[in-house]
């Protein structure tokens, strides 16, 4: 489960009450406007033209994509000799997993997910609905809670922001518990 923090409990409430507005785009076979994608524009103030932009090598949804960042793709690396690397002719990746058009990959936007407490599974989670501690919480079977659904990416997001807030409330307890202790016995 991903690292409770008022930010992130923060940001998945403003994406549910976003998502919840009829005029608000969704549409989860695309990468601005899907779970994660809805989330991103929360977090990074960018469009969902943007996101993709910036998703336009991926092969994989949201959950695909953090897996393949944990272990970095290793390209070999040909002996050009003397020639420039661009030279006529030369091998170069075709997926090093950066945007054609600007250049920038991916992974800073996975990155900026990471840095509010989410983890790769998080982001897996997030894109199919399937947290078991969330599903629990929701009280949902997986046959009538599709991950595509805007109402239930709302209900989840929800669900999710309360189940870590709760979390983080007792950390919150525990640490002030510890510096009172610390406290007494200075």
């Amino acid at each position: 489960m991903a690292q409770p923090t008022a930010r992130l409990i923060s940001l998945l409430r403003q994406t549910a009450s976003r998502l919840a507005k009829q005029e608000t785009t969704y549409q989860w076979s695309h990468f601005g406007h899907c779970n994660c994608g809805h989330l991103v524009q929360t977090l990074t103030g960018m469009n969902a033209h943007e996101i993709l932009e910036h998703s336009s090598e991926c092969a994989g949804d949201w959950g695909a994509e953090a897996k393949a960042a944990e272990r970095p793709v290793a390209h070999p690396r040909p002996d050009f000799g003397d020639r420039p690397a661009l030279d006529e002719g030369a091998w170069e990746p075709e997926n090093v997993g950066a945007c054609v058009v600007t250049g920038t990959r991916l992974d800073l936007l996975l990155d900026r997910l990471y840095a509010v407490g989410l983890a790769s599974d998080d982001i897996g989670h997030l894109e199919r609905l399937s947290d078991p501690a969330v599903r629990r919480r929701l009280g949902t079977n997986t046959q009538e809670f599709l991950h595509f659904e805007r109402d239930n990416v709302i209900a989840y997001m929800r669900a999710w922001a309360d189940l870590l807030e709760e979390h983080w409330l007792v950390e919150q307890g525990a640490h002030q518990q510890d510096a009172a202790l610390l406290a007494a016995a200075e």
